[in-house]
This record gives structure tokens, sequence and C-alpha cells, in this order.
């Protein structure tokens, strides 16, 4: 696959200490290049990933012929860049080529930086093509669904359960009143009425229900 690689200088000169002098064109600000980009210890290169993509660079110590004079700063310091691109399209293949190439562009811009060091300012680079392994895209995981099956079955739980008490309740409600308690003066009938003129009535004495025969006042005898 193919992407893009965005040049990009960070120098400093005999005079200027070090800041940005070339910064890739689509960046809308360029602070993390400093603070990323920052001397090697014994390797050839780096890279680094940041929110614009990787960052590769390298090394490179300015020369006599390179840098038109003295290749040091006031105070006697090898002047030294640090080039390299931002692939804001996947990690780059290989970075052996697209290094040559951004030191040729850096020694370009880093002359005509020290031919007026005070009144330069960052020029923006173009890309150019490079090799890249692209980097899957990884979808968040998305949050289980309740089954609404279990929902359906809770809520005909509870209709269920809410019926039954209504049903309790309404039995309960809907029986006859239970007989009352056998006065002193209650005599049980040894044969029970046979004639609406003879009507019966019930008590309960000792926990037993007796039927007896009413005076005609309605006062049980």
């Amino acid at each position: 696959m193919t992407g893009r690689a965005w040049p990009f200088l960070i120098a400093r000169g005999r005079r200027r200490g070090y800041s940005a002098l070339l910064v890739p064109g689509f960046l809308p600000e360029h602070g993390f290049l400093e603070a990323t980009a920052t001397p090697l210890d014994d390797v050839p290169s780096r890279a680094a990933p940041t929110p614009y993509g990787v960052l590769v660079w390298a090394e490179h110590a300015v020369t006599e012929v390179e840098s038109g004079g003295e290749p040091r700063d006031e105070y006697g310091r090898p002047l030294v860049l640090l080039h390299g691109f931002l692939c804001p399209d996947g990690d780059p293949a290989t970075v052996a080529g697209a290094l040559s190439r951004t030191r040729a562009v850096a020694l370009t811009v880093y002359g005509r930086f020290l031919a007026g060091e005070e009144d330069f300012r960052a020029e923006r680079s173009e890309p150019f093509a490079i090799d890249v392994v692209a980097r899957p895209r990884v979808s968040p995981a998305e949050a289980p669904v309740r089954s609404r099956r279990g929902l359906a079955w809770a809520g005909a739980g509870g209709l269920v359960a809410a019926g039954a008490v209504a049903a309790v309740v309404g039995f309960a409600s809907g029986g006859a009143a239970p007989p009352p308690v056998c006065g002193a003066d209650v005599v049980a009938l040894t044969v029970a009425p046979t004639s609406p003129a003879s009507p019966a009535a019930t008590c309960v004495r000792g926990g037993t229900t007796v039927t007896y025969s009413p005076s005609p006042s309605g006062r049980p005898r």
C-alpha cells in the first residue's frame, strides 16, 4: 500500500537554539515534533506514534561543506540535524530510503536557515510517496442486549401473581359470615325439621356447630 511521508527538520543554528525549521504541511500545530523527536543514542533511527501518525527520524552531523563554514555553534557544539518524516497513513514498510530523501530536503532548508537565522520562519513541507503497512481498524465492542423474552416472562409472572392475590381476596370476601356463638338457653335438635313451619338455625358451641329451633320471637330457646 502506498502512503504519504511528510518531511520535517529540527535543528539549531550557530546562534539560535533548537526549533522546528521544516514542518509537515497538513499539521494544524507542530509543538509535538520538538517534544517527540529527541537526539538519538547509538541507534540509526527511531519511530514513535503521535496523534497525527508515525514519526520517524534520524540524526545528521553537518559537515563544513554543508554548512559553508565551521560546523559548530558559538559555544563550540557541533551542528546536528534531526530530520525525518511523519506518515499519517500507516506504518512505514522501510525507512532507509525515505530518510535519505528527508536528509537531502533538510540540508536544503538548513542552508536557507543559516543564511538568516534570526528572521527565518518554519517552512511547510510537501509529501512524497512511501510504502506503508495499513493498520487494521478496530471496532469497539457492542454492549450486550438484554433479552426481551426474559422481560416478557417477568411481566407475565407479575400479572399471574397479582391475579392470584385478587382471587384469594375475592373468595374470602365473598364467603358467608360464620354462625354466632350459642347462648346458654340453646337446645340442640335431635331431629332435623321437616317443614317450613319448623325452621332451624345454627350456632357454635365448643368448636361444634349446633342446630336448634329458634323461638317465634327470633331468640334462641
